[in-house]
């Protein structure tokens, strides 16, 4: 060094000798000398950027040396660029600005991402981890963004007995990262899936090629969808059960489940009701056992969950049935009145929830049917006429298996066999083949009185039903309509604005003497004076009628339209629908009704004039 001359290049061996040196403190002495020597010269500041930028070059060079993984039994081998990963852990060795080494651990153990996984729905990936612990590799899947914050790694990867600090959490995220970017073609990323059903035209979760990467949360429902048992057995069972129009109803409802997204039809409820002891809960059973194991809290859940659990399990289902028992256990939980439940999970979309850290979570939707049991109705007389539409309803007088006991254990030892199969013919036939047979049914159940929602339900019901019955139960003939018409709700029963009307007349029947004069000689009404009922009209004070209607959960404002349409109303002078006129001497504000034409064909006294062919002989003189 002191025989150069003021431009004279500064030789490389110089620089590389520093490299060659190991132990600390003769390195140190070396750089001290060459510092001093190129002060001599004048030329301190040059010599320390060189320095600095072959110490750069060398740390850059130890970073490509394209180390490899070497842990005992490792799944699989990996470049690790800087790092050594062997059975004592995962380290390498860094060099402070006077380059001295300095170790640095990542991990304690062996660890290893061994597969990305790549969300076909929201195209986010998760990562899969493999480490040593305990004497075994064990793995576990996270979201990327765990394994790229610092923060993260330690709350998430500690709680599974990774050793994992704030001390060396930024190194592990370094050591994952180099792994992931060095093995682009070993860890290229494959299709993943946190949920059943159609992806495209595949489905999950008989699609190989499709990876599940579901939580526990959900791991008891996907473990269910499976095969055991003897495919023959079931079918024998299953025919002999589907004697039974209800139970072979259930059965339908199910199939028709996967039908709703290549038909693109909105989800529907099926609900069975009855008294105990019908055999409800066993029929439902054997409608899941279509698609794997139906042991209750599987497959077949109770209804005693919150709301947000539903619409949860709904999303995860999404193109399965989702079946709930006992429906009544919640009743407490919706006041009685099952609307808003009918609403929702008949819209396929559940509400937006806001992230912790700013921004949405990504909303969850489903296509698939609802079948519930429960020992009243669904609906109410006061329900929306939406409620009603979505809903095909049951009414169950009698057993729906003869032993339940032997049915029960027969559906969870025999299982699944038949949704797959189901699945393969639909992903084998042409889409435009069952679309065309769907829409026939559809055009031909809407001839009938009754609604296009109740239509397109019980039209996927009877394709499914047709295609079961050519797949598996070819003894029997495919269900008509003529069997399944007296299950749907008819447009009358649909309208609301109709229902409250006919509550509002029977309501004035209940309580007539409370519309005769108070005045009156020989008057039944003693008290309150509601209106009155003359020439064909029924004239109600308005906040009576308006209460009424509250109590009984109807909106005077939704419903007074229609009946004005109908012409169940009488509008005054100015085309309004309220009077400012005096009943029995008050003036107050009143609306009046048309009454329905009086058919009645009793005369005074009660009787009816019959033909003499009806006349019956009776058994006494």
């Amino acid at each position: 060094m002191s025989k150069l001359e003021k431009m004279d290049p500064f030789p490389d061996e110089v620089f590389y000798r520093i490299f060659e040196i190991d132990d600390n403190v003769e390195r140190q002495k070396y750089i001290e000398a060459l510092r001093n020597a190129a002060k001599t010269i004048k030329r301190a500041l040059e010599f320390n950027n060189l320095l600095k930028q072959f110490q750069l070059d060398y740390i850059q060079r130890m970073r490509q040396t394209g180390k490899k993984t070497a842990f005992t039994d490792q799944p699989l081998e990996l470049n690790c660029a800087e790092w050594t990963a062997n059975d004592m852990g995962v380290k390498t060795v860094r060099y402070d600005k006077n380059m001295q080494q300095v170790p640095v651990v990542a991990c304690s153990h062996p660890i290893m991402p061994v597969e990305i996984l790549k969300n076909v729905d929201t195209s986010e990936e998760r990562i899969t981890l493999a480490y040593f612990k305990s004497a075994s590799w064990q793995r576990i899947t996270v979201d990327r963004s765990v394994c790229a914050n610092t923060n993260k790694i330690v709350d998430v990867l500690s709680q599974y007995g990774i050793e994992v600090t704030s001390d060396n959490a930024k190194s592990l995220v370094r050591y994952i990262s180099d792994c992931v970017g060095y093995n682009p073609a070993a860890l290229e990323p494959k299709k993943s899936i946190n949920r059943l059903g159609w992806v495209g035209a595949a489905f999950t979760p008989y699609e190989k090629d499709i990876r599940y990467e579901g939580g526990m949360d959900y791991e008891a429902i996907f473990k269910n969808v499976s095969e055991k048992g003897d495919f023959e057995s079931w079918k024998a069972l299953c025919s002999d059960l589907r004697k039974n129009l209800p139970l072979r109803m259930m059965m339908a409802a199910s199939f028709a489940s996967v039908l709703l997204e290549p038909l693109k039809v909105l989800p529907f409820v099926l609900h069975l009701w009855g008294t105990t002891g019908t055999g409800k809960t066993v029929a439902l059973m054997v409608a899941m056992s279509i698609w794997g194991n139906p042991r209750m809290g599987g497959l077949v859940k109770t209804m005693n969950m919150t709301k947000n659990a539903i619409m949860r399990n709904a999303a995860f289902l999404c193109s399965i049935p989702f079946a709930g028992d006992e429906l009544q256990t919640i009743k407490d939980k919706w006041q009685g009145n099952f609307d808003q439940l009918i609403y929702q999970i008949t819209e396929g979309v559940d509400r937006g929830r806001a992230k912790a850290y700013g921004g949405v979570e990504d909303t969850k939707t489903w296509k698939n049917s609802f079948i519930f049991t429960g020992e009243e109705p669904i609906t109410k007389v006061n329900s929306g006429g939406g409620s009603k539409n979505r809903v095909i309803e049951i009414a169950i007088d009698g057993p729906l298996v003869a032993d339940g006991h032997y049915v029960s254990s027969m559906v969870q030892e025999n299982y699944g066999f038949a949704g797959k199969k189901f699945i393969e013919y639909i992903q084998e036939t042409e889409a435009c083949k069952i679309m065309d047979r769907y829409r026939e049914i559809f055009e031909t159940l809407c001839q009938l009185d009754t609604t296009d929602k109740q239509a397109m339900a019980m039209a996927c019901m009877l394709l499914a039903d047709e295609i079961a019955v050519k797949l598996f139960f070819t003894a029997e003939q495919p269900l008509q309509i003529v069997q399944v018409k007296q299950y749907l709700q008819s447009t009358r029963d649909v309208d609301i604005a109709e229902r409250a009307y006919q509550q509002v007349l029977n309501w004035a029947a209940k309580y007539q003497v409370r519309f005769e004069d108070p005045k009156a000689e020989n008057s039944l009404n003693k008290g309150e004076v509601w209106g009155k009922i003359d020439d064909g009209k029924l004239i109600v004070n308005r906040d009576v009628l308006l209460s009424f209607l509250d109590q009984n959960g109807f909106d005077y404002t939704a419903v007074s339209r229609k009946w004005a349409e109908k012409g169940y109303l009488v509008r005054n002078s100015q085309g309004k629908m309220v009077h400012q006129t005096k009943v029995y001497g008050i003036k107050s504000s009143y609306i009046k009704f048309n009454l329905p034409e009086d058919d009645d064909a009793t005369d005074k006294d009660g009787f009816m004039q019959v033909e003499k062919y009806e006349q019956e002989t009776l058994p006494f003189d």
